[in-house]
């Protein structure tokens, strides 16, 4: 009864393992031939005995996928218009290939027979297709150059990243450098900004230059330039507009409440009467006392100060060159100013731990309209710069 509990719980395992783990002749009839090396070199690595099936499998898989390759390359080249990249990515897949079974080879099975690998020796044709690759991205970074230096900005970004993919093929490939540095400066966006005052009123002093203290390192990327100040002849491309809508200040507000704080405190003894009000007595003739009871209280009053300033404002980020607004929103920041004061009257005991924590603060001088509308300028700062960000997005 246990050999057989044993064989079939060992059978059981076996059809587990084998179900779980891929099946090579099945990769090998789906067509997955890469997938067939990988599984097959795994089980084959560090074997002495190897298995034939997987020494089989591999052996067809390298070779199918080889044939299937070099008639993709036959194929491709044939084209009107080679794509040159797409045909070393073949190759590349190739010498990929070799590279992960010449550690194998020779690949003989515990039967002693051989696997006939068909290495395929493309060094030249690779390196040939590498410098057609080359040639042929040079010659679309230079069509996509001609446009930037017509004024069309992104084609020039495109050739830049046109003449950086060469390095994969070719270094130092022709005047790639130059041209890539030609590209980045055309390719290049810069941004400024301007505010509008539509509240049909002043603002502060100061307001513009505390709204436009903007980290401009925190906006820029790889191809969009952020400066506050414009630079004399810098050809700006956006204009992020600030147009101030309305400026409220609410007035000063001191709001007074009043509330008492009681407790019930042991405040010394007493003596304790009897029935006739007479000290009473215990057995021994002493007076009986008992701690006294006493409740005490504290007049509390507080005083919260509050005003705030809100500032609402248009924002626009405007295309110089197409003379169009590609991107618009209500920006609104708060400023706000409060003050808590607490006194008291009567027992300190008597506070709360709350009104305990309060007490002391006094009333202070309300800020002026101006400061709060400054303080909220630097509210709008950071609304800003995230808004302004956002927009790249666009551009």
């Amino acid at each position: 009864m246990k050999n057989t509990l044993f064989l079939l719980l060992t059978g059981l395992f076996c059809l587990t393992i084998t179900a779980c783990g891929p099946k090579v002749q099945t990769l090998v009839d789906q067509g997955n031939y890469d997938e067939t090396i990988r599984v097959a070199k795994k089980k084959l690595t560090g074997e002495r005995n190897k298995n034939p099936k997987y020494v089989s499998a591999l052996e067809t898989a390298f070779n199918r996928a080889n044939a299937e390759d070099l008639a993709k390359i036959r194929r491709f080249e044939a084209e009107a218009t080679p794509d040159w990249r797409r045909i070393h990515g073949v190759y590349r897949s190739l010498d990929n290939r070799a590279n992960e079974v010449t550690p194998l080879t020779p690949l003989v099975d515990k039967d002693g027979r051989q696997a006939n690998l068909n290495f395929v020796a493309i060094g030249s044709q690779m390196d040939a297709a590498a410098g057609n690759a080359a040639e042929q991205m040079f010659q679309e970074g230079e069509r996509q150059l001609a446009l930037g230096r017509q004024g069309n900005k992104a084609a020039a970004r495109e050739a830049y990243e046109t003449f950086d993919g060469i390095a994969y093929y070719r270094r130092d490939f022709k005047n790639t450098s130059q041209l890539m540095q030609e590209a980045e400066e055309l390719g290049m966006l810069f941004i400024t900004v301007e505010m509008r005052n539509e509240t049909g009123g002043y603002l502060p002093a100061g307001f513009e230059q505390e709204l436009f203290r903007i980290n401009a390192n925190e906006m820029e990327d790889r191809w969009r330039k952020f400066e506050v100040t414009q630079k004399q002849g810098r050809k700006y491309d956006y204009v992020a507009r600030i147009i101030m809508r309305n400026i409220d200040v609410s007035p000063e507000r001191s709001q007074e409440r009043q509330y008492i704080d009681e407790k019930e405190i042991t405040d010394g003894t007493e003596y304790v009467l009897d029935a006739a009000g007479n000290v009473a007595k215990d057995t021994l003739g002493n007076d009986i006392t008992r701690p006294r009871q006493v409740i005490i209280r504290a007049d509390v009053i507080e005083v919260l100060q509050t005003k705030i300033a809100t500032v609402t404002a248009g924002f626009e980020l405007y295309d110089i060159r197409n003379r169009r607004v590609v991107d618009q929103d209500n920006l609104t920041a708060d400023s706000a100013f409060e003050n808590y004061a607490s006194t008291f009257t009567g027992d300190r005991r008597a506070l709360s731990s709350d009104s305990r924590r309060n007490i002391g603060n006094a009333p202070v001088p309300f800020p002026s309209n101006e400061q709060l509308i400054l303080d909220a300028a630097n509210a709008l700062k950071a609304v800003l710069s995230e808004r302004i960000a956002t927009s790249y997005g666009l551009i």
